[in-house]
């Protein structure tokens, strides 16, 4: 069955997520969370440079499905598609929206490309099909505001 992703904004702030796995795709989905205020911590067997030094609280072991209790959502960023598919089966299982790092057929939600301005927040997703569609359409969008402010500040009045 083909995922339909409804695209929606949640409030993170203050929510407890959970990103398996501590590579550089853990680190990236890392950088755009704490955008967001969430309390991040990561599960892993090895953890990067990147997270040992970012503040974010790690534990060095095998994910277990316990891991996943008092959880909102998780990321798996493991590039093991055998554990990708158990996880992403005990986080449904659990209660526990499931994002599985390039892997969308077996996620709950993905993340929109997003672009923020002050108090607007633009978020372009492309149904999980076409990510670099979906950054390009947002770089789009970035411009053309950016552009209208420009205009905007040079008018007078």
């Amino acid at each position: 069955m083909e995922k339909n992703f409804l695209p929606i904004a949640l409030n993170i702030s203050g929510e407890k997520i959970l990103i398996i796995g501590g590579g550089q795709s853990a680190w990236s989905k890392i950088q755009i969370l704490q955008r967001f205020d969430a309390d991040l911590e990561v599960v892993a067997l090895q953890v990067c440079p990147e997270i040992k030094n970012s503040g974010i609280p790690f534990k060095i072991k095998a994910y277990d499905k316990a891991d996943l209790d008092g959880y909102l959502m998780f990321y798996s960023c493991t590039n093991n598609p055998e554990l990708d598919a158990r996880i992403a089966q005990d986080g449904k299982e659990a209660g526990v929206l499931v994002n599985i790092h390039d892997n969308p057929a077996l996620c709950q939600f993905v993340s929109p490309a997003i672009y923020q301005n002050e108090s607007v927040r633009v978020a372009v997703s492309s149904n999980a099909k076409d990510v670099y569609a979906s950054i390009r359409v947002r770089n789009e969008i970035k411009e053309f505001l950016e552009s209208q402010t420009d205009k905007d500040q040079n008018n007078e009045y």
